[in-house]
């Protein structure tokens, strides 16, 4: 069974100012890639899965460790 890697909070504050700080500076592509690490919540990755779809939802870019870890290693394939 693969390990999930769920990233520890003291990280998501780093990543958290590092996108901030790219947002004051402008660069919002930097901004958004950088935002886009942070894990979503398996709330939100659920309703955007039941919604839009996995195939929408993986396309978005966003880090699924959580939900992966809440629902398990192939949840957007069930």
């Amino acid at each position: 069974m693969t390990q999930t890697y769920v990233i520890p909070l003291e990280e998501q504050a780093a990543i958290s100012l590092k996108a901030l700080e790219f947002k004051k500076q402008g660069k919002l592509d930097e901004y958004e890639k950088t935002i886009k690490q942070l894990p979503l919540p398996p709330y939100l990755a659920k309703t955007v899965k039941k919604y839009f779809g996995a195939d929408a939802l993986e396309k978005t870019g966003w880090n699924l460790s959580e939900a992966e870890a809440e629902f398990g290693c192939g949840w957007l394939s069930k």
